[in-house]
């Protein structure tokens, strides 16, 4: 059962971890918006899938927070706690290092086990979900992204087209084509022109209206113009099952059983996220030790350092794996060792045997 500390430890670290991790997701979503922004006034994104977008963005990204919101929220509450002296009032009652590890513990294994779900299945779903819309997006906006005064490509640079003005029921006028086929390019102008497609095959056209068309290089025999009442281009659109998964959208099953060292080292990423909690809860109590005068915010750098450190050495350990620098056993988890290491020496000295230890030498040097 919960004692009274333990859940007045939870219930604060709790609300900071709310806090801290509404104000990290309004950031990171604030700036998806505006880059889906972006992608619409470009013409590569319509309106109607920024707010699917944003949703997934914040999937993708709630399980890579949540170790890191959930470190500084226990940065907070016990900085809070011992500029208040409660920690010297709880102190002075008995209550030892690992007995605030074992409130802390209540939240952490739960914590764990929700980013372990987010990283491992949700992340991998979304980064899939996100591609596909993006493909799609990419293959429907192609024709419908065109703008009056503008430069349009499509199928891959082979069409090319320009449109002076563009009335209010999407017609064109004074259209401007190059389009290449066979490696040979021609040259279209046209007085108007509209889009169509075509509902049986699902084809899509520019109609182009009282024009000219121009093939080969001018002076050559095989050079020829030719004037027309009405022609039809037809745009190439991708096949959206020809879209190929980036290693980010991959399932993590696919990644655990693959051969190649980029998909370990992705699966291994993944995982590293609910090892973090545990790293970062074992790191955030002693970091949090600090004296009535130093306020809230006494080591509030240096957890940023230890933060900042962490993800670096992620990074750096997933580089140094592909490259064949560190062996493949040892792969990304020498970082969470190396931060376990460090944050050991810290808990061992404001633990009960290291006060039994100071004690001891105290009274041995005055006897």
């Amino acid at each position: 059962m919960f004692s009274i500390i333990d859940r007045y430890l939870l219930s604060e670290t709790l609300k900071g971890l709310f806090t801290i991790l509404t104000v990290l997701l309004l950031i990171l979503v604030g700036h998806a918006f505006i880059n889906n922004l972006a992608r619409v006034a470009m013409g590569t994104l319509t309106n109607g899938v920024i707010m699917e977008l944003l949703g997934l963005e914040v999937l993708r990204v709630l399980g890579i927070l949540l170790p890191a919101a959930y470190f500084f929220a226990i940065l907070y509450t016990l900085g809070r706690m011992y500029r208040d002296n409660e920690m010297t009032a709880m102190s002075s009652c008995g209550l030892s290092v690992f007995r605030i590890y074992r409130a802390f513990l209540y939240s952490m294994v739960p914590l764990a086990g929700l980013v372990a779900w987010l990283t491992l299945s949700v992340l991998p779903w979304a980064n899939q979900y996100i591609d596909e819309i993006r493909h799609l997006q990419k293959t429907e906006t192609n024709v419908t992204s065109m703008a009056a005064g503008r430069f349009t490509e499509f199928s891959r640079g082979d069409l090319v087209f320009y449109v002076e003005n563009l009335m209010l029921d999407n017609r064109m006028q004074n259209v401007f084509v190059q389009n290449r086929q066979h490696g040979k390019v021609g040259l279209i102008t046209a007085e108007e022109g509209y889009q169509y497609e075509d509902e049986e095959t699902g084809s899509r056209y520019i109609v182009l209206e009282r024009g000219y068309r121009y093939q080969g290089i001018a002076g050559q025999a095989d050079y020829s113009v030719s004037e027309f009442e009405r022609y039809a281009v037809r745009v190439a659109q991708e096949d959206p099952s020809s879209a190929r998964l980036r290693r980010k959208s991959l399932s993590s099953e696919e990644l655990m059983n693959s051969e190649s060292i980029r998909d370990r080292a992705e699966f291994q990423y993944r995982l590293a996220f609910p090892l973090a909690v545990v790293v970062f809860t074992l790191v955030s109590v002693p970091l949090s030790r600090s004296s009535p005068r130093q306020g809230v915010y006494g080591r509030l750098f240096i957890a940023f350092l230890v933060y900042f450190t962490f993800f670096n050495l992620l990074g750096v350990s997933g580089t140094w794996m592909k490259d064949g620098i560190t062996p493949e056993w040892m792969g990304r988890w020498w970082v969470h060792i190396l931060m376990l290491s460090l944050a050991a020496p810290l808990v061992l000295r404001d633990s009960v045997w290291a006060w039994s230890i100071k004690r001891w030498w105290l009274a041995r040097r005055t006897a």
